[in-house]
């Protein structure tokens, strides 16, 4: 027998903590950057050794039977044993955990930023690698390809856990500078006027609440284009009679500041009207992420999501009060400049 067990080797261990946190052979082979017949080979080698199935194939992957379980913190502790003494012989402080996010482009700058220098919950902190969105996003993270994603909708699956940030609550036109919808009394009837150009942020290829809305109506609306890019969306509408829709404070940063769009907020038209869906945006982690990790995850983004929705409320308040300051001024009776000069909004 201690022949047989002189087999189970450092990788031939990582291999096993791997399938049983990841329950999936080609996402451990991607974590240990190697090949599934390597992984196959030392599923063999443990059986074999150790006279026992270990594993049960299930419809999403391995599922590890009871006495995997038992084994399993005998063996995260052999593992850490052998990283303690690699970790001596290497002087160096301790590395920072590799986090793979995959989020919507107007998430990405905040994460990536915030969550690095913010998250302190594990020993040498948290480094970011931001995955691009795309259509299989939800596959990858059950898989345990990337460790979580910032999505507008759950994942029901065995191995993600889903952590509800908050809900979206605004929305903008945003259009060329000069179109006419920006002068628009009723920009949500208007809209279907024009060509629309959409983000797609829906996991399952679902469509976009403004076209749910449109079905139900029996309203003709023109996707001119849908992309998770918002500067590709914003980039198109500038150029031509397009319009884009789009949602929640966080995408302000793309558009706020162009001199070439202009925007207005439909954010009141939208919850008032009731057939119209205000989505929720939530953290999707793999459950080999540590608890500790994703609840500090969790509390991190809910906390910049609620302080960007706080931050637009305060500019569009600025706004509204610059524009009553400018109206004001205009509706004057008295021509003198000195009239004129107090009440410029600037003064």
């Amino acid at each position: 027998m201690l022949k047989k067990v002189s087999r189970l080797d450092y990788f031939t261990l990582q291999v096993f903590i791997g399938l049983v946190e990841l329950k999936n052979g080609s996402a451990v082979a991607e974590r240990l950057h190697t090949t599934q017949s390597k992984v196959s080979r030392s599923l063999t080698c443990l059986r074999e050794v150790l006279e026992d199935e270990l594993f049960v194939r299930q419809q999403y992957g391995f599922e590890p039977n009871q006495i995997a379980i038992k084994i399993t913190p005998m063996v995260q502790t052999i593992l850490q044993q052998y990283d303690k003494i690699v970790a001596t012989t290497i002087d160096k402080g301790v590395q920072p955990f590799q986090l793979s996010v995959a989020t919507f482009e107007q998430w990405s700058l905040m994460v990536m930023n915030y969550v690095h220098t913010s998250c302190h919950c594990l020993e040498g902190g948290v480094s970011i690698n931001i995955q691009p969105w795309s259509d299989n996003i939800s596959q990858r993270l059950c898989q345990g390809k990337i460790d979580c994603c910032v999505s507008t909708e759950p994942i029901n699956h065995s191995m993600v856990n889903n952590y509800k940030l908050g809900d979206i609550i605004h929305f903008f036109i945003v259009a060329k500078n000069g179109h006419p919808i920006l002068n628009s009394n009723q920009p949500l009837i208007d809209l279907f006027d024009y060509h629309v150009a959409l983000v797609n942020a829906n996991l399952h290829d679902q469509p976009h609440p403004i076209e749910r809305y449109a079905r139900e109506h029996e309203l003709d609306i023109c996707i001119a284009l849908k992309s998770p890019s918002l500067r590709m969306l914003i980039d198109h509408v500038s150029h031509g009679d397009d319009v884009a829709l789009l949602s929640s404070a966080m995408s302000m940063y793309y558009f706020e500041s162009r001199d070439d769009v202009s925007f207005i907020d439909v954010s009141s038209l939208w919850r008032d009207t009731n057939e119209l869906v205000c989505d929720s945006y939530y953290l999707n982690c793999h459950k080999g992420i540590k608890d500790q990790l994703a609840n500090c995850l969790k509390t991190l983004l809910t906390e910049k999501l609620d302080e960007m929705q706080a931050h637009y409320d305060e500019a569009a308040r600025h706004r509204n009060l610059t524009h009553h300051q400018i109206t004001m001024c205009k509706d004057a009776s008295t021509p003198e400049p000195s009239s004129l000069k107090c009440c410029n909004p600037s003064q």
